[in-house]
């Protein structure tokens, strides 16, 4: 890169839940560089408004004052967050700035095929004025495709940090699932398929935000207790000593870009259990690190989660092709080599 450029980055405060976070986080412990300017913080409606007014007057102050910005690279979903997005894109434009637009929606196809005429057009001339658009995967590169003129449509992989593998057997086999609490991520089809399980020793441990009473309250009606726990929400040493005490990761979504739980569980050699869509089939090779199964299929779910429970060194050849796939695609290392190569040609 040029030491004349500078790389303004846009996306949610880095200690926000969720998987944009995440990323940036992950850019800058690993010292991609840029300057990173939060447009969204967890909390109140009130909290997120004044958030990003205060944001808007920080980001036109220094695309004003700062001649060295000249790249704002903006991270985005869907709906709300994709017109706040659009308000910073074109604000960029005015200041004469390329913009890399770098897409995590997860539902960002049918945000776009419910919304009426008029918001569709926003969305396909906001997707034409970026200089990049940047997708998390090929399967995302062809939806983007379908939606925008925009020929310039590159893929990078959310990455995750390849950790020295420590697994920590115990009498039971333990299942765990990472992600918000609800249908899209396919929790209902989780209890579903816990009350089908034929195999005793097995423990389902959730991690996550969400309607936590909600599902608290149905496993306890379905006398789940014993087999389904409510974990919370868990990060650093805490996530890190989850997946090193697990045995089998499972996330049924529904609708997905490029979840960073997998890539994680992927990174502690874990067999993955998911399903088709976004994604992750670039990271879940069915029968090679894991199964795939379709949407909403709990008894498939039960059965896989059952194989995988009886048959150890099964878990152990999918867990060591999980962590051989992360190494050579998802490895923090080789994400900031391919990002800092797009920052380089576009700056050129």
């Amino acid at each position: 890169m040029q030491n004349n450029s500078k790389i303004l980055m846009i996306g949610p405060d880095i200690n926000s839940q969720g998987g944009i976070s995440s990323v940036i986080k992950l850019y800058k412990d690993y010292d991609l560089d840029f300057t990173n300017l939060s447009s969204y913080k967890d909390g109140s409606l009130f909290v997120k408004i004044f958030v990003y007014f205060h944001f808007l007057i920080k980001y036109i102050f220094i695309l004003s004052t700062d001649k060295n910005v000249k790249l704002v690279h903006i991270h985005t979903a869907s709906r709300g967050s994709f017109f706040r997005k659009s308000i910073v894109l074109n604000i960029a434009k005015l200041f004469n700035k390329k913009v890399l637009l770098h897409i995590h929606g997860a539902e960002f196809s049918i945000f776009y095929e419910e919304s009426p005429s008029l918001i569709k057009k926003i969305i396909t001339d906001t997707l034409n004025k970026s200089d990049l658009i940047l997708v998390l995967s090929e399967q995302w590169k062809n939806t983007i495709s379908n939606i925008s003129t925009n020929d310039n449509i590159k893929v990078l992989y959310n990455p995750t940090v390849i950790k020295e593998l420590n697994h920590i057997k115990s009498s039971t086999i333990k299942v765990v699932f990472m992600g918000r609490l609800g249908k899209r991520k396919g929790l209902y089809d989780i209890i579903e398929a816990a009350k089908h399980l034929k195999n005793s020793d097995i423990e389902i441990n959730l991690y996550g935000d969400g309607d936590i009473e909600k599902f608290e309250k149905l496993i306890s009606d379905n006398n789940l207790q014993e087999k389904v726990k409510l974990m919370g929400w868990v990060s650093g040493d805490k996530k890190d000593e989850v997946f090193q005490n697990s045995d089998i990761f499972i996330l049924p979504s529904y609708n997905e870009g490029l979840p960073i739980s997998i890539l994680e569980a992927m990174a502690y050699g874990l067999p993955i259990i998911s399903t088709p869509v976004g994604g992750i089939p670039e990271a879940v090779e069915d029968g090679t690190n894991g199964f795939l199964i379709q949407p909403g299929d709990y008894k498939a779910l039960a059965e896989k989660i059952d194989l995988m429970a009886n048959d150890e060194p099964l878990r152990e050849q999918m867990g060591q092709q999980s962590y051989k796939l992360a190494k050579e695609k998802f490895d923090i290392r080789i994400i900031i080599k391919q990002l800092q190569d797009i920052y380089d040609k576009m700056l050129r």
